[in-house]
């Protein structure tokens, strides 16, 4: 495909009658947002964590920023081939405060697979963090469709993207913060728990086989709810989860909140 890393890229030119190479033009296959969760007090950097979105190129590799005004910033690292979360935004050395090896692979960050190095000032170097993950997923998701009559219908509703739970994307309700949808590896199973959170095993109010979905927002995903009188649970065809992702980042006003802009280099 075109969005191949390293390839130039010609441009027309009237004025000169022929294509002009352009070095900071490129072709990318990135997520618009990726999410970086799993660090967790009292440790260090927890304010990596957070939603990124892309805002342009960074050493021909595509750069993610906070759109908090905060100027935290995922950008590429070509010397040693390294994703850089950095809080000083897009700069031109290997300071950082995680990073992670690309391997040669991702073309982008959001790659939950690849483990995150993280500063710790009481080291005095980057310490491998298997909590935490980079990732592409919905912001939100919505459940809905759960008849108000049925046992469970409290399911519905909206869950927000809160943190990981065995290396996936885990949801939780924001007034009830028992709520939640959380992955399950062992039976590949996405659940949603309406009274044990995030610590409660394997027993569910709902659930579906994830067969390799990502994330729980997605509308192939067949819920089955727990029904008392059955004493099992059953698949309900009118429950339907949606994913909801961030609207457009308007990047002039951002950068004009947060005072000078940290902008990449392409």
């Amino acid at each position: 495909h075109p969005a191949v890393p390293g390839l130039s890229w010609r441009v027309w030119d009237a004025a000169l009658g022929r294509h002009v190479a352009d070095a900071h033009l490129a072709a990318v296959a990135a997520p618009a947002v990726v999410e970086v969760r799993g660090r967790d007090g009292p440790r260090e950097n927890i304010s990596m964590n957070g939603a990124y979105h892309l805002f342009g190129l960074h050493s021909g590799r595509p750069a993610y920023m906070k759109a908090d005004g905060t100027g935290h910033a995922i950008r590429y690292w070509p010397k040693e081939d390294r994703w850089l979360i950095d809080f000083e935004g897009f700069r031109e050395v290997d300071v950082c405060n995680a990073y992670t090896e690309a391997q040669g692979l991702s073309e982008h960050p959001g790659d939950p697979s690849l483990e995150w190095n993280i500063w710790e000032s009481s080291q005095g170097r980057h310490i491998a963090d298997s909590s935490v993950k980079a990732f592409v997923a919905p912001h939100w998701v919505r459940i809905s469709g759960r008849q108000p009559s049925k046992e469970n219908a409290a399911i519905d509703g909206d869950y927000v993207l809160v943190g990981v739970v065995e290396g996936k994307a885990a949801y939780q309700k924001e007034h009830h913060k028992s709520h939640v949808i959380r992955y399950r590896r062992g039976e590949d199973r996405w659940i949603i728990d309406l009274e044990r959170g995030f610590g409660g095993a394997d027993v569910a109010n709902a659930y579906a086989d994830a067969k390799g979905a990502e994330h729980p927002g997605n509308t192939d995903l067949i819920w089955h709810i727990w029904e008392a009188a059955s004493q099992r649970h059953v698949a309900d065809d009118e429950v339907v989860a949606v994913g909801h992702h961030f609207a457009e980042v308007d990047w002039p006003q951002v950068l004009r909140s947060a005072g000078a802009a940290k902008t990449p280099t392409g």
